[in-house]
């Protein structure tokens, strides 16, 4: 037999964290905005939420590829490192939000835009 959840509540405690680097990349974070409405679609798409393209696009190491050819859209942070396809995207605020087969990634407004060979990113597969 299931026991009833209590009524209680417990206040959650939180510490200051380390910065990430003196680079300044402790700056380098979406807005509470964004993280809204990506925790909005992540529960509404079952689709978790990736961030680890993020300082990445804002710092120009990694960007939005498109096909020549097929027009097919990944990130792309390496020959070796790249998403799915991208089914959507959408801007909040000053950064977007990236629908993948399977993930929801949030990007830097700063992402650059560039014409890529998915055979030649594919082609070591």
């Amino acid at each position: 037999m299931a026991t009833p959840a209590s009524n209680t509540t417990t206040a959650v405690t939180t510490t200051a964290t380390a910065p990430v680097a003196a680079t300044g990349q402790q700056d380098m974070i979406p807005s509470a905005t964004t993280l809204q409405h990506a925790a909005r679609l992540a529960i509404q798409h079952d689709r978790p939420i990736l961030l680890d393209y993020y300082i990445d696009t804002a710092t120009g190491k990694a960007f939005l590829g498109e096909d020549n050819e097929t027009k097919e859209k990944v990130l792309v942070k390496s020959r070796d490192e790249f998403t799915s396809s991208v089914q959507k995207s959408f801007k909040v605020g000053e950064d977007f939000l990236i629908f993948t087969e399977n993930s929801i990634y949030i990007v830097s407004g700063k992402i650059t835009k560039k014409k890529i060979s998915m055979a030649s990113l594919i082609g070591d597969l």
